[in-house]
């Protein structure tokens, strides 16, 4: 086989183009400190880089949504801090009130005035914005104020049942906000759900509490079939007796309708407890006869009219032992519903820390997965610039060796051995 001149030519300029292009991709990497400069350089390579980017994308974006979550949060607790501290205060108001403390006009006036200043407060604080302008209690509807006040002074919830929730991960989200529904409105009664309201026309001198619940289910079972019960007394003295009915409606009311009959009866004697249907009540005091209290298991109120109660109680006449009874009544039940009240909240604030725990737990996790995706990309992509470096040497000593070689090759000719 013969090689022409030409051949051997060509071929040693496409081994200098290669040598060329091999010194050149490792002094690009010696520069850039990268091996992975384009996507030709190594396709496998380069698919996995833009893989792990776009994890590390989600990853930042969720990191993201879980920071502005935080804030949201952290301002919801905030808020319900702040109207615990609040009920705290009205406790203690209350609380001197059932105990006498009020004794002038003047003392009944001024706790007025402070209950009227606790429910704009608790209004105001029900419609806290968060940090990005949204209603914290007013669940999806969160572009309005939760709560109004009508010109009545009721206070009406404006939003819905629904929270906003954020992803923090892929396929985890959390709930960012709570609903002012169950926190404000829907808040539990009496003891353990279990309200007492006397009669309007009572005259005796007592009143009623219920002191806690001794049958769960049973009361489970009253509520969700709408049972409420009455107590009335007959006779007098010694000879005072009770009874106790079970129906559906309100008792005293024409649509009450005594379903169940009597369901408990016998001697009263004062500052014993009554126990029916899974219930324990406690009287204080001595009734008349022809008074009556309802017992409503499962009963509910709002924060704002547990405010609203406490006004009216003040202002009750207390002119006998019956108006005065009436108004302690009015007074214990308040603070009866304070506790439902107080226990809504911290359940409230429980919820949003267990949130904002989980994001603080995932943002840990989410941290590390991204430093590691970013150490997997560094990988394939930077530069062993010692090893480099060595390589490029090597590259550029053999690039001179072949231009060189070539140089020489090229000037080489027949006549140059011909002598004339």
């Amino acid at each position: 086989m013969q090689i022409s001149t030409n051949e051997f030519l060509l071929g040693s300029l496409s081994d200098i183009l290669a040598q060329q292009s091999t010194a050149n991709q490792l002094n690009r990497e010696i520069s850039t400190g990268q091996t992975l400069i384009d996507a030709s350089d190594d396709p496998g390579a380069a698919g996995q880089v833009i893989g792990l980017a776009n994890q590390i994308g989600t990853l930042n974006y969720d990191a993201g949504n879980g920071q502005a979550a935080t804030q949201t949060l952290q301002s919801g607790v905030s808020t319900l801090q702040q109207i615990t501290t609040l009920l705290d205060e009205l406790q203690s108001t209350v609380t001197a009130a059932a105990n006498g403390g009020i004794t002038t006009e003047s003392d009944r006036e001024s706790d007025v005035s402070s209950a009227q200043t606790v429910l704009q407060q608790l209004v105001q604080l029900a419609n806290t914005q968060g940090p990005n302008g949204g209603y914290l209690f007013a669940g999806s509807k969160s572009n309005a104020p939760a709560f109004s006040t009508l010109p009545s002074g009721q206070v009406v919830f404006q939003g819905d049942a629904n929270t906003n929730q954020v992803e923090i991960a892929p396929a985890l989200s959390v709930n960012s906000t709570i609903s002012g529904q169950n926190v404000f409105m829907n808040v539990s009664a009496g003891t353990d759900g279990v309200a007492v309201s006397a009669d309007s026309s009572n005259t005796g001198g007592a009143y009623v509490l219920a002191t806690g619940v001794t049958n769960v289910s049973q009361v489970t079972a009253a509520s969700l079939a709408g049972t409420q019960y009455d107590i009335s007394f007959s006779g007098s003295g010694s000879s005072l007796t009770y009874q106790v009915t079970s129906g559906h409606g309100t008792p005293g009311s024409a649509g009450y309708n005594a379903t169940s009959g009597v369901v408990a009866s016998g001697s009263y004697k004062a500052g014993a407890d009554l126990a029916f249907g899974g219930i324990d009540v406690e009287v204080n005091g001595t009734p008349a006869s022809g008074d009556s209290f309802a017992v409503q298991p499962g009963a509910t109120t709002s924060i704002f009219q547990i405010v609203q109660s406490f006004i009216s109680a003040l202002g009750m006449p207390q002119n006998d032992s019956g108006q005065s009874a009436q108004a302690q009544q009015a007074l214990q039940n308040v603070l009866s519903n304070l506790g439902g009240a107080q226990t809504s909240i911290l359940s409230a604030q429980a919820s949003l820390g267990t949130s904002l725990s989980e994001i603080q737990s995932v943002a840990t996790q989410t941290s590390a997965q991204s430093a590691d995706a970013n150490t997997s990309i560094s990988d394939l992509q930077s530069a062993n610039l010692p090893e480099v470096i060595a390589n490029y040497s090597e590259s550029v000593t053999a690039l001179q060796a072949a231009e060189e070689s070539f140089s020489k090759v090229q000037n080489l000719t027949l006549f140059q051995y011909l002598t004339p």
